[in-house]
């Protein structure tokens, strides 16, 4: 069972790096990479999800104690995770939005340019 702590810890440690690691790729403009970073990010959630559970069947042994100190660091290691991940949407957000208003902004240049096009009699 201290085994299973232990990954638990070390993989969301890992998912913390990778997150750290998206923050700076999607500041930098990188969403290539970005895309790449976020996959392996979700197979070590998801192999700590499955590390959680494993845990959560000692819990039901009668022989287990609580480990508060544990509780505390994947308390910690989550609600970094998941700053993270908020800041990490905003910049996404704020990237979509000047997006679409570029395209807008292109669309409508586009169709100012048309009226100005004296070769086009109807």
């Amino acid at each position: 069972m201290k085994e299973i702590e232990t990954n638990l810890i070390e993989i969301l440690q890992k998912a913390t790096e990778l997150t750290q690691k998206a923050l700076k790729q999607v500041q930098n403009k990188d969403f290539d990479e970005l895309n790449k970073t976020l996959n392996n990010r979700e197979r070590a959630l998801n192999i700590a999800e499955s590390f959680s559970e494993n845990l959560s069947l000692y819990k039901n042994n009668p022989d287990y104690t609580p480990n508060e100190s544990l509780n505390n660091q994947v308390t910690q290691l989550i609600s970094n995770i998941t700053s993270l991940d908020d800041i990490i949407s905003s910049c996404l957000e704020y990237e979509k939005n000047k997006t679409k208003n570029e395209i807008a902004k292109t669309f409508k240049n586009k169709e100012n340019f048309k009226g100005y096009n004296l070769n086009k009699i109807k």
